[in-house]
């Protein structure tokens, strides 16, 4: 099963460049850094303890997941939007990082170039068709029982992180192109937390995760 943070860079590459979309480049790693916690946070691993993220749980398999563990337990009990900025510095390059797992799992590949010689600018590739029409038919299930106020699966419970992330990082019109559905999708992600029958952890995730990703990423664009 692909990490939220893993999706979530799947659906940020546009088939035509084969670069993140212009629209995401700026957020994207803070959004890559929060699903990171949101993973962490989903599967017990980290606890929001008086506004504050504690690692309860060290033991993970997944690499990425293994080495955000590693970096938190060197500064225990710092705030979300702590951990979405230093996750980020930490990773120096989380896209890249994502695609380089993907590419060894055998999801994708990813071609370095250099730009006089110099910078070097990366593309990623895979079949993105299939992915974007999976996720689209997922997210509208979710979307499907919000409005009926049916409970959710485990897995669908992610599910709702992950639109919730996608929503942040202007990822939204990709899922749901036509406008009409890209706009009732929006409004109806603006009220899960409050209204969609999640577990704790789920709306402690999105309330702390999301607002974190924001303050980050705003911080950085004024600085």
């Amino acid at each position: 099963m692909l990490l939220l943070a893993e999706q979530l860079f799947l659906l940020s590459i546009s088939p035509k460049t084969n670069q993140p979309y212009g629209r995401a480049s700026s957020a994207l790693p803070y959004c890559l850094s929060g699903a990171l916690l949101a993973e962490l946070m989903l599967e017990d691993k980290v606890k929001l303890r008086q506004s504050k993220m504690e690692v309860v749980h060290t033991e993970v398999e997944d690499p990425l997941l293994k080495e955000a563990i590693e970096i938190m337990r060197l500064k225990n009990k710092k705030t979300p939007k702590y951990w979405v900025s230093a996750l980020k510095r930490s990773y120096k390059n989380l896209p890249r990082k994502i695609a380089d797992k993907l590419e060894q799992a055998g999801v994708g590949n990813m071609e370095e170039k250099r730009i006089l010689g110099m910078f070097p600018s990366y593309t990623y590739t895979f079949n993105q068709a299939d992915f974007n029409r999976t996720m689209r038919k997922n997210f509208r299930t979710v979307l499907g029982k919000s409005k009926k106020q049916d409970l959710l699966e485990k897995e669908e419970e992610r599910i709702v992180v992950l639109m919730s992330l996608v929503h942040i990082s202007s990822l939204l019109r990709i899922v749901f192109p036509e406008r009409k559905e890209a706009k009732w999708a929006e409004k109806q992600i603006k009220q899960m937390s409050k209204n969609l029958p999640v577990s704790k952890a789920v709306k402690a995730t999105l309330d702390s995760i999301n607002a974190a990703i924001f303050a980050a990423f705003s911080s950085a664009s004024r600085s």
